[in-house]
């Protein structure tokens, strides 16, 4: 069970910029170095409010664009971002003296066949006519899954998913993994919840699935089969997890013979996958639901062969329509759905801009070497590496300081730091792209071109040793992650500017920033899933029960609390988001005490009017300014791991009583908590 912890941010897409010059281009708040004032809203007490306090009047002046779900710090900067992304795209799809199979022609070449609109509104479903000629062949239950595996080969998401990783107890061991999957929505209550909202977004998901057999030229039986689909995917939904329980690392751990998986499920034709997979045997298998693999081959017998061309065609097509691979018309009807519906978002982005996120997506490491070659800075690394080691010292420290924890354990917990790999900047080693071809013909083609190379580079991992130099995030990203199973965190080059970091910035601001950031990835070898991997990645029990029973005490304090929180009438869902939220809470407890220990050996003063202590706190608060559409929220709040944004402020500052010193925070404040509910971890 790969489990990367996607972003701090709820969603980060990919932001980045680091220069060499260490000027990450100017902030829309005119200083980047210094706290802006103005965006302060003072009429809010600081223990009342302390993201509204911090960020108020930015939020007041800084409406969403028409073209976004949400606004924010992230955003501003990703735009710089893809600035940067799109002079190199530019420049590589416009060299003509580029070499074949170079960096340049793939890049180039892919940003260029996604760009093209008018070739794309020409060609309209042509690109796909092969696969669905494909499809219409389809016969018999062999056919069946013939075609179900070569459209996950090519990167459709079709009836479950299947992936090479690491097992999560035997960390060096890469071993085949199946879990749920082919159900276009984002989640089962999206199928199964019974509310007015769920209900309406059923109502808007057949309109889109009709929409789409109209391309196809099924006008005449368009709703019909929309209607078809969407009873096929809510089958498959029954017996799928929530989120939630998604996130119990030992309930989706089921490994198993293959033969026992083939037996488990009669009638999916294995033998044919494997043939069509490139895979000629397979020992064992790890499977996350096993109960949804048995639903899909009863489903299998249940629904006729022209029901599954049928889910088989609009699942292609709805795979093709993301990322804007095809027409106008299909981009639009693609738009209307998941922009408008689920997130809210006004208007679509550009066709450059679409092109240049694509790109991004699709070969970001290809594109990353361009970017490192460009932007890169290696002082910048170097300050961030002695940040790291640092918060990692100030983490020790706290856990030899902890009254809650055994000695015993303490010593496993310390040891698990010391192993810990730290990926920076960017790859050691770059990934090897000479086996993906990308042509002149069709930005679809190029797109299973890629989905085709990732599958056999995943596959390829099988009976060979874990390759702990690979990164799961290209440099140019701004986001970050912890990885259990190789325990290992990595930071972006992306990540390493504005409001995050500042070479020139007063260290209580970075600490505040990259330095949450930093602490916050550390903390999830900790959280409810990580804290059950050892150092060498092996899910193990290293915990003592007595240690176990008062973190997981602790941990409820943190669920209640953020179950209480509402946003635009629903309620945040605390179990849901319990390792983001932990992770926020034990990365800022552990960025403050490094604070503190660098504050010893470099005092700082008053800046701007605040302490060091509160500039920490105020730059924390920064990163995290955001506003959001309703229904992007509602959205998230019902399927991401993260808590909206100011409940990352809001939550764990509420916990801490070195927040409440900083701002003198008092009884009667609405973010006092009684010492009795407030979550004190690390």
């Amino acid at each position: 069970m790969k489990k990367v912890f996607y972003s701090l941010s709820l969603l980060l897409a990919g932001i980045a910029i680091v220069t060499t010059s260490c000027n990450h281009g100017a902030s829309t708040d005119g200083l980047q170095n210094e706290i802006v004032l103005s965006n302060f809203d003072t009429t809010v007490k600081p223990g009342n409010d302390f993201f509204e306090y911090v960020n108020g009047t930015w939020l007041k002046n800084n409406p969403i664009p028409a073209s976004e779900a949400r606004w924010g710090s992230f955003d501003i900067a990703n735009d710089s971002n893809i600035a940067r992304v799109h002079k190199i795209l530019m420049d590589a799809s416009a060299d003509k003296s580029k070499a074949p199979n170079s960096i340049p022609q793939k890049v180039g070449d892919f940003y260029a066949m996604a760009l093209d609109s008018d070739k794309l509104n020409k060609d309209g479903i042509s690109p796909l006519k092969d696969e669905l000629a494909n499809i219409n062949k389809v016969s018999d239950n062999k056919s069946l899954w013939e075609e179900c595996a070569r459209l996950m080969k090519m990167g459709s998401n079709v009836m479950f998913r299947f992936s090479v990783g690491q097992d999560d107890k035997i960390s060096t061991k890469e071993i085949c993994q199946f879990s749920q999957g082919g159900m276009l929505l984002p989640g089962k209550d999206y199928y199964v919840d019974t509310t007015a909202r769920m209900k309406k977004i059923r109502t808007a998901y057949v309109e889109y699935l009709t929409q789409l057999f109209g391309q196809l030229g099924e006008e005449s039986v368009a709703a019909q089969n929309a209607e078809k689909v969407l009873h096929m995917e809510t089958e498959m939904a029954n017996s799928a997890m929530t989120n939630i329980e998604t996130r119990d690392v030992h309930a989706v751990y089921n490994k198993m013979t293959f033969a026992d998986l083939e037996k488990m499920t009669p009638s999916i034709d294995w033998t044919t996958c494997m043939n069509v997979w490139g895979l000629k045997s397979i020992d064992t298998v790890l499977v996350a639901q096993p109960k949804f693999m048995v639903q899909i081959s009863d489903l299998t017998k249940s629904f006729s062969i022209d029901d599954w061309k049928t889910y088989l065609r609009v699942q292609l097509l709805a795979t093709e329509s993301i990322r804007y691979k095809l027409s106008d018309a299909i981009a639009d009807i693609n738009f209307n759905f998941w922009g408008k519906t689920l997130s809210g978002t006004k208007v679509m982005k550009p066709r450059w801009r679409r092109s240049v996120e694509a790109t991004n997506a699709a070969i970001g490491e290809l594109v990353g070497q361009l970017y490192v070659a460009k932007y890169f800075s290696a002082e910048t690394k170097e300050r961030v590496h002695t940040m790291v080691t640092n918060i990692i010292t100030a983490y020790k420290e706290r856990i030899n300081n902890l009254t809650w924890m055994s000695p015993e354990t303490k010593k496993f917990a310390i040891g698990k730091l010391d192993k810990i790999t730290l990926k920076l900047c960017y790859p050691d080693k770059w990934r090897d792209y000479s086996a993906l071809e990308i042509k002149n013909d069709a930005y679809a083609l190029n797109a299973f071109r890629v989905g085709e190379y990732k599958f056999n580079y995943n596959l390829n991992k099988l009976g060979k040793p874990v390759d702990r130099t690979e990164w799961g995030m290209s440099p140019q990203t701004v986001n970050a992650y912890y990885e259990p199973t190789l325990n290992e965190i990595c930071f972006p080059a992306g990540i390493l500017q504005f409001p995050f970091f500042e070479a020139n910035r007063d260290d209580a601001m970075n600490y505040g920033g990259i330095g949450a950031v930093i602490g916050h990835e550390l903390t999830h070898g900790f959280d409810d899933q990580g804290n059950q991997y050892d150092g060498d990645g092996n899910m193990r029990k290293w915990w003592t029960d007595a240690d176990s029973t008062h973190y997981f005490d602790k941990l409820g304090l943190v669920i209640r609390q953020f179950d209480d929180f509402v946003i635009d009438s629903v309620h945040v869902k605390g179990k849901l988001t319990i390792g983001e939220n932990t992770a926020d809470l034990g990365g800022i407890t552990i960025a403050y005490q490094a604070l503190e220990n660098d504050l010893k050996q470099h005092p700082e003063g008053i800046v701007d009017g605040f302490t060091p202590e509160q500039r920490f706190f105020i730059s924390l608060a920064q990163i995290w300014r955001q506003n959001a559409r309703p229904a992007y929220i509602r959205q998230m709040v019902n399927t991401n791991p993260h808590a909206p944004a100011n409940f990352r402020v809001l939550g764990p500052l509420a916990n801490m009583s070195e927040f409440y010193k900083a701002f003198n925070v008092k009884p009667g404040d609405a973010m006092y908590r009684s010492d009795s509910l407030r979550a004190v971890i690390w």
